[in-house]
């Protein structure tokens, strides 16, 4: 009783702690981690990203002769672990975070590569872009 009657003043004195969302704007920190957005220009398909992901809402795999990364935003926990391991720092992390929406689909994204396929058994292993990145170095 004696802690819920001292909470009781503590929170006459200061006012109220929470803000009358959606009525009001959230408050969004410079340190807020909304949706990611993958840049497909710089992207390479190298496929770090995936790896790092804790939920695996970011997988990368073949269909047909290309290569497709792709993000589902409904998986995401906005860790901004995949932003950190890009060596092309192709994933920006953005503010947004206001992501219900009426059709599955729409928390869908994908970049789709083309591929190289092996001289000797015509299979595709990697992306144009990733070997060109090699290439430079």
């Amino acid at each position: 009783m004696v802690k819920f009657l001292k909470m009781l003043s503590i929170s006459v004195r200061e006012g109220t702690a929470t803000r009358k969302y959606p009525f009001e704007s959230p408050l969004v920190t410079p340190e807020f981690r909304g949706k990611i957005e993958v840049d497909p220009v710089k992207c390479v398909g190298c496929g770090a990203c995936t790896r790092i992901c804790p939920p695996k809402a970011l997988t990368i795999g073949h269909e047909g002769d290309e290569i497709v990364l792709k993000y589902f935003e409904g998986r995401c926990i906005f860790c901004g672990m995949c932003a950190y391991v890009c060596p092309q720092k192709a994933i920006a992390i953005s503010k947004e975070f206001e992501l219900a929406t009426w059709e599955l689909g729409d928390l869908y994204d994908e970049v789709v590569h083309t591929t190289i396929k092996c001289r000797i058994c015509g299979k595709p292993f990697t992306t144009v872009k990733f070997v060109k990145e090699i290439e430079k170095r």
